[in-house]
């Protein structure tokens, strides 16, 4: 991989991450539908952070996502690994992985198979496993012929997973296992001009099979104005709902955030 790409790629991954969060749905599909060179590539995260004095803190931090491709073929990796402690006692412990292969069979319809494994002890999770399948088709696409025309592409997607849990409510150790259909749809459009405005929504609704009132979604919306060819203002909202949460936690969420980006 070129030097300039994998610079890009590390300062990338210090501004903008994978969305993982305990008991919610994980969105890959901006590092899916990105274009990279055949063969391996990526990027590491490593952080170290201390403080003695009043407190001692202490934090370490481990992340990466590192991807295989060709034509037919896409194989994504995750992984992260986030460790604090403050004045010797242990306050944040969490472990983030997934591998998913994608096999193309034509240019509009690809099979995926996937697994993924958290936990987030502090939050009241002390294990989430997944394994599912899917398909997933493109059902709409326009090339930019020309730097006067703007561009887009949406894909839909129907797949299955079997979610293992074994989390801490109320004090009370509770086991699950469930099997839900995973529905998502993702949309991007990019305007025409040299500067051109780029948009991406995602949209995943993950129903239990077997008992259709226990419903997970997610909606994820992103805006990329572009300041210079370096430097882009990036806009994102993200809702969660989650119809039946732990204790004391809301059953829907919001988050908004604003930040620059700059690629060099």
């Amino acid at each position: 991989m070129r030097r300039h790409t994998l610079v890009n790629f590390l300062f990338a991954a210090s501004l903008v991450g994978i969305t993982t969060q305990s008991f919610a749905i994980t969105n890959i599909e901006k590092e899916r539908t990105a274009q990279s060179e055949d063969g391996w590539n990526g990027h590491i995260r490593l952080k170290l952070d201390g403080k003695k004095g009043n407190n001692e803190e202490a934090e370490l931090g481990l992340g990466s996502h590192i991807r295989w491709n060709n034509q037919k073929f896409k194989w994504l990796n995750w992984y992260s690994r986030d460790y604090e402690r403050n004045n010797g006692i242990l306050t944040n412990d969490e472990t983030f992985f997934h591998s998913r292969l994608i096999q193309n069979h034509q240019q509009v319809i690809a099979t995926e198979y996937f697994i993924q494994y958290e936990e987030v002890p502090f939050s009241g999770l002390k294990r989430r496993a997944l394994q599912g399948i899917g398909l997933r088709w493109r059902n709409w696409y326009k090339p930019q012929t020309d730097q006067k025309h703007s561009s887009g592409e949406s894909y839909q997607g129907l797949g299955i997973f079997n979610e293992q849990v074994r989390e801490v409510d109320l004090g009370h150790t509770q086991v699950e296992q469930n099997y839900r259909a995973n529905l998502y749809s993702h949309w991007l459009y990019q305007h025409s001009g040299e500067k051109a405005v780029s948009t991406s929504a995602t949209l995943y609704i993950q129903p239990n099979i077997a008992d259709t009132e226990d419903v997970k979604a997610l909606l994820q919306a992103q805006v990329s104005v572009p300041i210079s060819m370096q430097l882009h203002l990036q806009w994102k909202l993200q809702s969660t709902w989650d119809s039946r949460p732990p204790s004391g936690v809301s059953d829907v969420t919001h988050e908004t955030t604003m930040q620059l980006k700059y690629s060099f």
